[in-house]
């Protein structure tokens, strides 16, 4: 693409987006800011300015390992791959499932779909909109080199990776669930949301050859606890400002971070068709782009960086991603040539029996099959589309067994309560897990016929989306139902109104937070135990500590299936389709009350 292509793409992506309150700049080749350097220039200069740890030890937070599905063990694992290993299912029955202690109805659904929005709006970055309906939260970052997007989680990175995966998620499920976002009338914060998350994605391609994939310093950041208004403030004051910004360039390979890239906006263009054509129209010819650049130099863009933290979402496979991509461009477009080559990458990636049945930000092989599946139906192409029958397989004798199931096979048990876990995940961030699940095993439901096999998949996601709610006696969702999350692991809700000092000792304090971070799911309880007001042990049991990143911690990514399952079930489970409802201009100033 030519430079004023490129010029003229973005353009058209800004001016359809004018009324947008996030803003973004495009930084022109040869005009980077002091402290912007690509992954060539890093090298090129070893001696770039690094911040040493200003806490003391023990201190900074942890790097963002959580989700990563290492190639080892989706292999080790696969009962197919591995016929006598420890994911084969023989001789080991599903547990018995606990009563419930609470149970929840579309109107608790509504609820907490309305909260689950409500999270990434306080995750926002950049300008923001007053009145804005998070009333803690202001401007912030003025200074990045592209301005706005979200918050990766309790801290205030912005990895394009995770916010990728987030927004594919949420224009998936608000495009194939959208009776139950307007049943509850949450659809137009979707669309705000993707649209948003789009905008930053898109401002990232900063030139034809450099696309920006952080915004910050993992170790500088994870040593500051405070808002994040004022984190400038503070590397200032370290000389440490502008933040760093790590730029992939075409001579690295990115394959990973382009595919789920391209994803994102490939499927936020069909959200957005409707209401923002010309918008809608240049997401996806950027989502055209960034494809053919992932495969053009293969690989992963965790490896391609030099000095790269892997800890910081190391990607372990890149042909997931461009299974994604191709899957959704193929959905948007129709051409054949992109439903052929995902064919490609689900063969490489073991085809019916060796795709793997993980879902998160580094496994998107399930969610690439649905997509798949929906295209084909939608355009009456089943006999068309390459590998159909496989993809059909897949998913009704590995995927939605498997997680319904919970027998052991690929490692996938049940607590009593029913919240399915992997074992050999260490219990970081179970509830991820499951609701991604929930979320694929909902859009199959959606395209069975009555009977067995869509009860089974409709049952399987009610219960995560319960579980998570409280449905052993506590919410692990902050803000909503019995007994939730006071203590989540995230600076900016831990700081008390200003002008109060916030810092490293609001992270030690027992008290709750002083913001309520409604809507936002923590990691949940380990891979034993339920909390439950009749039976409560102590093996792997929750503990709502700021200190507990791995069970208290939230992030776009966990946020992201545990949204699109809610509208799923709002959907699947309405005995009629409801009214169409008013959309709203702007957001209301303060968050829903408390169930």
């Amino acid at each position: 693409m030519t430079r004023w292509k490129a010029a003229v793409l973005l353009a058209l992506l800004f001016c359809g987006e004018a009324a947008l309150p996030a803003s973004a700049v495009r930084i022109p080749a040869g005009r980077q800011p002091a402290g912007l350097a690509s992954g060539a220039a890093v090298a090129a200069h070893p001696a770039a300015r690094r911040l040493a740890a200003v806490t003391s030890p023990g201190r900074s937070r942890p790097a963002a390992t959580g989700g990563k599905i290492p190639l080892d063990v989706r292999n080790k694992y696969n009962p197919a791959k591995n016929p006598t290993g420890p994911g084969v299912a023989a001789g080991r029955p599903t547990p018995a499932l606990a009563p419930a202690v609470a149970n929840f109805s579309s109107t608790h659904y509504k609820q907490a779909l309305r909260y689950a929005l409500w999270f990434y709006d306080a995750q926002r970055s950049g300008a923001l909109p007053r009145p804005y309906r998070v009333a803690w939260r202001n401007s912030s970052h003025p200074s990045d080199a592209v301005v706005g997007g979200y918050y990766d989680a309790g801290d205030f990175i912005k990895h394009s990776l995770t916010t990728a995966q987030a927004s594919t998620f949420l224009a998936w499920a608000a495009l194939d669930f959208m009776t139950g976002f307007n049943a509850s009338g949450q659809l137009p914060y979707a669309q705000a949301t993707v649209r948003n998350m789009a905008s930053y994605l898109a401002a990232c391609h900063i030139s034809t050859d450099q696309y920006v994939g952080l915004i910050g310093d993992p170790d500088v950041d994870h040593n500051y606890w405070g808002r994040p208004e004022q984190q400038e403030a503070w590397l200032r004051s370290r000389n440490s400002l502008p933040r760093k910004t790590y730029i992939w360039t075409r001579a690295m390979a990115a394959s990973d971070l382009m595919g789920m890239s391209s994803a994102a906006m490939a499927s936020a263009s069909m959200l957005l068709k409707a209401t923002n054509p010309a918008f809608s129209a240049a997401l996806l010819t950027k989502a055209q782009t960034l494809y053919a650049w992932g495969k053009s130099k293969l690989g992963l863009y965790s490896d391609s960086y030099p000095g790269y933290n892997k800890d910081v979402y190391g990607s372990s496979s890149y042909r997931d991603k461009l299974f994604l991509a191709a899957a959704w461009l193929y959905r948007a477009t129709g051409q054949d040539v992109y439903q052929q080559e995902a064919y490609g990458w689900f063969s490489q990636l073991g085809g019916r029996w060796g795709a793997s049945v993980y879902v998160s930000w580094d496994d998107v092989t399930a969610p690439a099959v649905m997509t798949l599946l929906t295209a084909a139906r939608q355009r009456n192409t089943t006999a068309k589309v390459k590998g159909f029958s496989e993809y059909q397989a897949f998913m009704a004798d590995t995927f939605v067994k498997t997680w319904a199931r919970a027998d052991g096979s690929w490692s996938i048990r049940a607590t009593p309560g029913g919240m399915r876990y992997m074992t050999w995940s260490g219990g970081w961030g179970n509830l991820r897990y499951a609701n991604n699940a929930a979320l694929v095993a909902l859009a199959w439901a959606a395209q069975q016929p009555a009977g067995t096999a869509r009860t089974e998949a409709i049952d399987f996601g009610r219960l995560q989306v319960d579980y998570a709610l409280g449905r052993m006696g506590r919410s692990y969702v902050s803000g909503f139902g019995t007994n939730p999350p006071l203590r989540a692991h995230h600076a900016a809700a831990s700081c008390p109104n200003m002008p109060a000092a916030c810092d490293w000792p609001n992270f030690d304090s027992p008290n709750p937070n002083p913001q309520v971070l409604y809507g936002a799911l923590v990691g949940g309880p380990g891979n034993t135990s339920d909390y439950s007001a009749n039976s409560r042990t102590t093996d792997a049991m929750y503990k709502d500590s700021r200190q507990d990143y791995y069970g208290n911690e939230v992030s776009l990514d966990y946020n992201a299936g545990f949204t699109g399952a809610l509208g799923a079930l709002l959907a699947l489970l309405a005995p009629t389709p409801p009214p169409p409802v008013r959309r709203v201009a702007q957001p209301a100033t303060q968050p829903l009350q408390g169930r």
